[in-house]
């Protein structure tokens, strides 16, 4: 097995965000979606292979219904809950922008043609809060001293 150049470059949303993903090109790719969430700047890898693990999900009525609980829970729903546990894919996050680059230059076949650096954000580069103007300060009478 040959290792990258196996994706495919493509744009796409996340929630109500552009973005980009990747897609496998052929079944010999170890991964099968990556996608770059421009909110938390992370780059999700999620692989083929799956594990098991526990989830909440509704308690459903003999119609398919959620089963409604008689008081609104802690967590803030108001419908009955059981744990069980599924099948899910591995994720793997890629924190690191310059990680972020090589992993998509190691995968991508289109890296070189697709502009997927538009999306990249820095966020610590990024203003957090807003500067608040400073009143000047004045006299008795209004004018500033």
């Amino acid at each position: 097995m040959e290792y990258g150049k196996n994706m495919l470059l493509i744009t796409s949303y996340w929630s109500d965000k552009d973005t980009f993903k990747l897609i496998p090109v052929n079944n010999e790719c170890p991964y099968s979606e990556v996608i770059y969430d421009p909110s938390t700047t992370l780059l999700v890898v999620i692989g083929k292979t799956s594990k098991e693990n526990f989830q909440m999900v509704p308690r459903l009525d003999e119609d398919g219904n959620p089963m409604p609980s008689k008081k609104v829970r802690a967590n803030g729903k108001s419908y009955k809950e059981q744990r069980t546990t599924l099948n899910v894919l591995h994720e793997y996050y890629i924190v690191e922008k310059d990680e972020q680059e090589s992993f998509i230059k190691q995968f991508a076949v289109n890296a070189d043609t697709y502009d997927y650096s538009k999306f990249l954000r820095e966020i610590d580069k990024e203003p957090t809060i807003m500067a608040v103007e400073q009143p000047s300060l004045v006299g008795a009478d209004g004018k500033p001293l």
